[in-house]
């Protein structure tokens, strides 16, 4: 009878063991972060300003710098090498000192650069925005870090191992000789911990000045497109001046707002004589922008006036003033009678 050899099914175990300990625990992890950050911030809309720092102090500041670190280093500072790798053809390693260090650093870096991306878009700069893109970028260096340290061998690839990393850090704070080092050191941790809590506590909550009207006098292009500072410098008497006076509600609430168009004849900063050209009403939302397209057309028949555009959210007076408005702003226009030339 022949001998029937049967292969030990742990082996197959064993692969797949081998196929999960490949896998970047802290790439890993850093995902799950991201998209739950960008969940509870930009789809749930949590309100609460501890949620908000909690989340939002790491995705923004830590995150995005530990991505690119993860890209730039993949590999880890192995306990049997003594000396420094070659910059040239080979990365060169950074202790987890370093790593952490990096990633703050970095993290300040990138938003700027993020945050001119977005100006260069026909984006606003609302929470849904700032957190989509930041999760987005560190979702792409994510991957790439993953690529990067699946071509490093295994023996140089990094590992983030939590456990040892919390055994270093228990170990530095009071494995100590002297119980004055053990003090110090546990005052520092305490004290990272209440700087970082309150700068993410500031960054996330909600500030009074968040609230805020904004009043723009905007004209429209042939393409239907509505840009600023693009008003003409004169016009002949009798002439409309094409204007969209455009009102922004980023008040929390909902709001009416009443808009007074005004040429006024002003000398030495002094308003001679007011002409009231058109009130424009409001009914905004919050977060809601109008645009009252209008065309605008002076009473003068020839000088240069002001037209002032002041915004009122209660009710108008009876003369209307720029003290009295809640918003305002003007240009100046100057008006050319034929008859004159």
């Amino acid at each position: 009878m022949k001998e029937r050899l049967i292969r030990p099914f742990a082996t197959g175990s064993g692969q797949e063991m081998g196929v999960f300990a490949r896998i970047p625990t802290d790439l890993t992890g850093l995902t799950v972060f991201v998209l739950g950050a960008a969940t509870l911030l930009a789809v749930v809309d949590v309100t609460s300003p501890v949620i908000r720092a909690f989340v939002g102090f790491p995705l923004l500041f830590l995150a995005p710098g530990y991505a690119i670190v993860s890209i730039l280093f993949p590999r880890g500072v192995r306990a049997d090498r003594d000396e420094t790798l070659p910059v040239v053809g080979r990365t060169e390693t950074v202790t987890e000192t370093e790593r952490v260090a990096l990633s703050f650093g970095l993290s300040f870096a990138v938003l700027p650069l993020l945050g001119l991306g977005i100006a260069a878009t026909s984006w606003q700069y609302t929470t849904s925005v700032v957190v989509w893109t930041v999760s987005g970028f560190v979702l792409a260096a994510i991957l790439l870090a993953a690529v990067r340290r699946a071509r490093v061998s295994p023996a140089d690839r990094y590992r983030f191992e939590l456990l040892r990393k919390l055994g270093a850090l228990r170990a530095a704070i009071f494995d100590t000789r002297s119980s004055t080092t053990t003090a110090i050191n546990l005052l520092l941790v305490v004290s990272m911990v209440i700087a970082l809590t309150s700068v993410g506590y500031a960054l996330a909550a909600p500030q009074d000045d968040e609230q805020y009207t904004d009043l723009r006098l905007l004209t429209e292009t042939d393409d239907g497109e509505y840009v600023a500072g693009d008003l003409p410098d004169s016009v002949e008497s009798g002439e409309s001046i094409p204007l969209i006076v455009t009102v922004e509600n980023q008040e929390g609430e909902h709001q009416e707002y009443t808009a007074v168009v005004q040429e006024q004849w002003v000398d030495d900063g002094e308003v001679l004589e007011r002409t009231e050209l058109r009130q424009i009403d409001y009914t905004l939302g919050d977060g809601t922008t109008g645009h009252g397209d209008r065309t605008v057309t002076p009473d003068a028949d020839a000088g240069e006036v002001r037209i002032a555009v002041m915004l009122f959210d209660d009710e108008v007076p009876e003369t209307p003033t720029t003290d009295d408005a809640y918003r305002y702003t003007h240009f100046w226009i100057e008006i050319e009678d034929d008859d004159l030339e």
